[in-house]
């Protein structure tokens, strides 16, 4: 199974986030990597990074920009950064990068196919028990599409928006502020960064 979770590493001092999807199997974690990204670039290079599992809005806020409250953890002599309201943390270590050429529903792409070996496992903060709301999954949902509207063709942007302005429809009468806020900002920017 694919657990989506906010990936944080660090490139001269520079600190990046970014919801990926990972797999995982036991000690071991496995992710993929689109070239264009600031993680794919920052991770070519570096041979460390941290998994966070966080909450769903934070998931979602983290497509949109690399601010954030930041902690830094020391392995091997590296500081590496995480997410200061994280559950939990993994320092894994790069152990092999394949690089492919693939064409899916986005189009021509090259991706890295990391395989990291998980290093550290830390509880950071206890996750809160509350009930489910359907915001969650929808303003996750938001973000994923969000995150591709810059390497799709027009056609399948315009669809894509759509579906947004539609997850958007239902956080606006199931979702907090917050949730909102941030519907609000990937509809009126239409225009990802690459986190």
């Amino acid at each position: 199974m694919r657990y989506e979770v906010v990936i944080t590493c660090a490139l001269n001092g520079k600190y990046n986030r970014a919801p990926i999807g990972v797999y995982f199997k036991d000690n071991w974690v496995k992710l993929h990597l689109y070239e264009g990204s600031h993680t794919y670039d920052i991770l070519k290079k570096e041979n460390y990074f941290v998994v966070n599992i966080t909450s769903p809005y934070l998931l979602a806020q983290s497509v949109y920009d690399d601010k954030g409250n930041y902690s830094t953890i020391e392995y091997s002599d590296i500081a590496l950064p995480y997410l200061s309201d994280a559950y939990k943390i993994y320092v894994v270590k790069i152990v092999k990068r394949k690089f492919v050429d693939i064409k899916d529903e986005y189009g021509d792409s090259k991706l890295m196919v990391i395989q990291g070996r998980i290093l550290l496992e830390r509880d950071i903060n206890s996750p809160p028990v509350t009930p489910y709301s359907r915001a969650d999954g929808l303003i996750v949902e938001m973000a994923v599409l969000y995150s591709r509207l810059n390497i799709v063709n027009e056609e399948k942007r315009v669809e894509m928006v759509k579906r947004m302005e539609e997850y958007f429809k239902i956080i606006k009468k199931v979702g907090d502020e917050r949730y909102i806020r941030l519907g609000e900002k990937f509809l009126k920017s239409k225009n990802p960064t690459t986190p």
